[in-house]
């Protein structure tokens, strides 16, 4: 993801442009939410961050947390991902900046973290550091998707309305 100030005083965000992936980042409702408020909780008024989320946020499409492709990195989604030309990685995708045993989370609040947030699986696209070096991404696979779970959980524990067994209401 690149930052770039436009005409007004607004950020920007800009994902590497490559016709066979680029695409618009997709949030939650529940994590743009979530998001905004770490904007202001989390981060200090003088974070380089700070202005990375909300550039985010004014890129992104928000969806219902029930309509999200499972395919989506959101909050609590474990997923995998290249940088550059190095091994995958396999991290679960957080919010919070606090310590992360053994390394498994990637925060969002970090540039590679947010530029991963809302994208697909097969969208590349790029980090810049706070240095002003960039890396390319490469977002392999969402091996867990929180909202897919729930929707998996509900679809197997929802009674089935035209069941062999259904004969309608119950009386009480």
């Amino acid at each position: 993801m690149s930052i770039v100030k436009g005409g007004g005083s607004r950020a920007q965000l800009n994902i590497v442009p490559n016709p066979q992936t680029a695409s618009r980042p997709v949030l939650t409702s529940s994590d743009y939410a979530r998001l905004e408020a770490a904007t202001f909780e989390d981060l200090d008024l003088t974070s380089p961050m700070r202005t990375r989320v909300r550039a985010k946020l004014v890129e992104a499409k928000v969806v219902p947390g029930a309509a999200i492709a499972e395919t989506v990195a959101t909050f609590g989604s474990i997923l995998r991902y290249r940088i550059e030309t190095r091994m995958p990685e396999r991290r679960m995708l957080q919010l919070q900046r606090g310590p992360a045993p053994n390394g498994q989370y990637l925060s969002v609040l970090t540039p590679i973290g947010l530029a991963l947030l809302g994208h697909s699986a097969g969208d590349i696209v790029e980090a810049v550091l706070f240095d002003g070096a960039r890396l390319t991404l490469e977002l392999i696979a969402i091996d867990f998707q929180p909202e897919a779970d729930i929707r998996r959980r509900m679809a197997r524990t929802a009674p089935d309305s035209d069941g062999p067994g259904n004969n309608g209401p119950e009386a009480a």
